[in-house]
């Protein structure tokens, strides 16, 4: 099955929530892993040095992409206008065309 998937950039907000829950993990990890193992610390100071880096360029990034979206929502193409076409005029009886200036419906004769 074929199915057409868009991939929409992540907003702002989401990527600083998801590094907060990132370096929230991280430092749980690095107070019970100092409690076990002090080695294992280094680790979780690791993971929050990363999860900082990570969640600083992500929020650049999709703050540029929303702002790259905004512009090309706002962005609206000129068209020239088509050019008008000459009135048409039609008789009132039988729906023939006729001139402007006519006084005579040339076709059912009526008078104008």
């Amino acid at each position: 099955m074929n199915r057409n998937h868009h991939n929409k950039p992540q907003s702002p907000v989401m990527s600083v929530l998801m590094g907060i829950f990132a370096v929230c993990f991280g430092i749980f990890w690095t107070v019970t892993a100092a409690r076990m193992a002090p080695f294992m610390a280094v680790f979780g100071i690791l993971f929050i040095a990363m999860a900082l880096t990570i969640t600083i360029n992500s929020f650049k990034t999709a703050k540029k992409h929303q702002q790259d979206n905004d512009e090309n929502e706002a962005f609206v193409q000129y068209t020239e206008p088509e050019p008008k076409k000459p009135e048409e005029f039609r008789c009132p009886y039988c729906d023939a065309p006729i001139h402007r200036d006519d006084k005579k419906c040339e076709y059912c004769g009526s008078r104008l």
